[in-house]
């Protein structure tokens, strides 16, 4: 049996996403979401499952550089992995959600080219006018913002390892320490940099400083030890400084990637776990992020009668949690590569699992 949890942490993060999202998708907004209510605002279940992806794949892909340190294998690798089912999730939208979603008098062909370049790019296309009458409109696949980060956070890696900067952890501490300190600065004074030109190619200034720290923490848990350094006081002091933090402004910008990754990799190697299994048929969580929202969406759209964001999530899960078992089964795990894909146990995982030999 395994003794991580990593798929399974994946797998339970993107359906919280869809729970999440179930509330600005039917009220417009995530006032009335239960994470969000709680703290007061600050966070909500589909902030801390991003911010849970980035730290997982930090520390994975900080793994996966550390084993093979060979760029075009690295690259192709992380190719593979993410464009595929990216590609064809905006394939099918062209071809089924949109014709679905807009408005008959206002539909048009997507231009091929827009097509290619926004998909190579890892973003949403521009369509047709999507979701009109929705409570959130214009909107055909927001949750896919997250992957073209992803993919620059791996190139990243490659650039830290080329460098020769993963072997001097002190150097990935000064850089999340920044990184931390620019998001307080930008969280408290309200500055909010464009980017202009830079920011239309690597992505919006401010989303960096909110994931970046994230990534670097799953990193840097890596290059310190993994679960060498997991200790049961720490995390509770951990969990305590997160909850108290809740009640001092802007608390939560210097807690959660400090105090939340801890938690997080602490769940990840928690025993209590590992019966669970949950990525024993294959890693579905991308698959599930990439079709929810849009899934979501078309239910608000076309389902009659008055819902509940509850009700809106029991409906949304099973068909996304359907769509990227397809997306595994039939796209992502055939681009992973014999040679890429780790066997244990009789079952096939994804070439970023871990599994440790104690």
């Amino acid at each position: 049996m395994k003794n991580n949890n990593f798929d399974s942490l994946r797998l339970i993060f993107a359906v919280l996403v869809i729970f999440s999202h179930s509330y600005p998708l039917l009220r417009g907004s995530n006032a009335t979401e239960p994470l969000s209510m709680l703290t007061h605002g600050q966070v909500n279940f589909g902030n801390i499952s991003v911010w849970a992806f980035f730290a997982i794949s930090g520390f994975l892909i900080t793994q996966s550089w550390q084993r093979s340190p060979r760029i075009l294998k690295f690259l192709k690798r992380r190719i593979c992995r993410i464009y595929p089912a990216f590609m064809v999730t905006a394939i099918l939208s062209a071809i089924i959600v949109v014709p679905m979603a807009a408005e008959r008098a206002t539909y048009y062909r997507t231009p091929p080219v827009g097509f290619m370049l926004d998909t190579l790019r890892l973003r949403v296309f521009d369509s047709a006018p999507v979701f009109v009458h929705n409570p959130f409109p214009m909107s055909l696949n927001g949750s896919l913002w997250s992957v073209q980060y992803e993919f620059w956070c791996y190139l990243g890696i490659a650039a830290l390892g080329l460098m020769g900067l993963l072997r001097r952890r002190t150097v990935i501490v000064v850089i999340f320490a920044l990184t931390m300190g620019v998001h307080l600065i930008m969280d408290v004074t309200g500055w909010a940099p464009a980017g202009n030109m830079l920011g239309q190619i690597f992505g919006y200034p401010p989303i960096w400083f909110t994931v970046l720290p994230f990534y670097l923490a799953g990193a840097l848990f890596y290059l310190y030890g993994g679960q060498s350094i997991l200790n049961k006081r720490w995390a509770m002091a951990a969990a305590i400084a997160l909850v108290t933090s809740n009640y001092i402004p802007h608390g939560f910008v210097i807690t959660a990637p400090i105090c939340g990754s801890y938690l997080l990799m602490a769940l990840a190697y928690w025993p209590a776990l590992h019966p669970f299994n949950l990525g024993r048929y294959g890693d579905f969580s991308y698959g599930i992020y990439l079709y929810a929202f849009p899934v979501q969406q078309l239910l608000v759209q076309h389902v009659p009668g008055q819902t509940t964001p509850v009700r809106l999530f029991l409906e949304a899960a099973p068909i996304s949690i359907l769509l990227g078992a397809l997306s595994w089964f039939l796209v992502e795990r055939n681009f992973l590569g014999r040679r890429s894909q780790v066997k244990y146990e009789g079952v096939i995982l994804p070439p970023d699992t871990v599994i440790d030999s104690a």
